[in-house]
């Protein structure tokens, strides 16, 4: 089942974190928890002498992560603008051999799911990770319906590491 695609400038960046396994939301949130947690204790009865230094040290932890991501995110924006064959319409198809990959005016790239180390998501689009480390990511609003999503998925997960 094809689908019809133009990545943009957040696909990129979205593909690179996930590759990186940075989920942003999900450390951002747990470095909220961390700091709400250690300022309820520096507030309650509890006598802790090392607490501003934990929070501190969270605080700059946070703050390292963030222009770590941001990093990445500027360096994807400018491989996009870079990349002319990242901004053309594409489409991606997938059957029992493995996933191809047809940018619009560039050759296909046919790649067999033997070739194939990975499959990860996120809200955002779904990842391919070759042995050679390139990525594919396809923007989950490429698909028709959660069926069509679906099938790939299955497809993926079943063919992936066989």
């Amino acid at each position: 089942m094809p689908v019809e695609y133009t990545l943009q400038a957040e696909d990129v960046a979205s593909a690179r974190l996930l590759a990186l396994g940075v989920r942003p939301r999900v450390e951002f949130t747990l470095f909220a928890v961390v700091l709400i947690a250690l300022i309820s204790l520096s507030v309650s009865a509890w006598d802790f002498a090392s607490l501003p230094l934990l929070i501190g040290l969270t605080a700059c932890l946070a703050a390292f992560r963030l222009t770590q991501i941001s990093k990445v995110r500027q360096a994807a924006l400018a491989a996009f603008k870079r990349n002319e064959t990242l901004r053309q319409a594409t489409v991606a198809s997938w059957d029992e051999e493995g996933v191809t990959i047809q940018p619009l005016g560039a050759p296909a790239e046919r790649i067999p799911w033997t070739a194939l180390t990975a499959f990860k998501e996120n809200e955002r689009i779904v990842l391919f990770r070759q042995r050679s480390e390139a990525i594919h990511a396809i923007p989950k609003r490429a698909f028709a319906d959660k069926a069509a999503l679906a099938a790939l998925r299955r497809k993926a997960r079943a063919m992936i590491g066989r």
